[in-house]
């Protein structure tokens, strides 16, 4: 379960507030569902400019972010954040490592990154000699 705060969580209570028990949906309208998800989602990603339809072999076809993309989004923010990734996993719905390993995508700049962290550290550590002279034995 999320945790709502701000906006949305004021969303979630006005609907709350409408709601009618014996109905499913959390947004309906007469008890039934408003509307399609998917058709809604392309049309709001295509007004927001993060998708386009096109028509190809006569037939509508979407190609932009997807809501897959913000779960993606959302675990790599969590993560760099510094929310442990146990809680992330949570948080996300991950019920698993390796499918929470495939959403946390390493980037260019996490590898950059990650190559600055070590020389930063590598450059803090004291110096000592490189080679280490044997002793006879005696």
């Amino acid at each position: 379960m999320w945790p709502l705060q701000g906006e949305l969580l004021e969303v979630i209570e006005r609907a709350k507030q409408k709601r009618v028990l014996s109905c499913p949906y959390v947004f309906h309208e007469s008890e039934q569902p408003i509307g399609n998800f998917r058709k809604a989602w392309k049309t709001a990603a295509v007004a927001a400019g993060l998708g386009k339809c096109e028509k190809i072999n006569g037939k509508k076809k979407y190609t932009g972010i997807i809501v897959h993309d913000l779960r993606r989004t959302g675990v790599r923010n969590m993560i760099r954040a510094g929310v442990p990734e146990r809680v992330a996993m949570s948080l996300s719905g991950h019920k698993t490592r390796g499918v929470f390993d495939r959403y946390n995508i390493v980037s260019e700049a996490d590898l950059a990154q990650a190559t600055e962290k070590l020389q930063v550290y590598l450059r803090e550590q004291p110096k000592s000699p490189a080679v280490a002279p044997i002793r006879a034995v005696s």
